[in-house]
């Protein structure tokens, strides 16, 4: 399976938006997916991989606007 480009953060349609980036996560693998939406990912050395994968990938999507105000977050779940 070929990687899915993260798309683009849209604040006029975050469904649509959580619902792309949600099928681009899981094509890294379900840990990277998971390691958004599971807080016990946080800090656990045996995600460190798939939390910064994560990190990538989210950040891509954001612009510079946004991307500012996340700079500072170190975990998939904390963005």
């Amino acid at each position: 399976m070929d990687f899915m480009a993260p798309p683009m953060f849209d604040v006029t349609n975050i469904d649509m938006w959580k619902y792309k980036i949600s099928i681009c996560l899981k094509t890294l693998g379900m840990h990277v997916y998971l390691a958004t939406i599971k807080k016990y990912y946080l800090g656990n050395d045996k995600y460190i991989e798939a939390n910064a994968q994560d990190l990538v990938a989210l950040k891509h999507t954001l612009s510079k606007e946004y991307l500012s105000m996340i700079s500072h977050c170190d975990s998939a779940f904390a963005v």
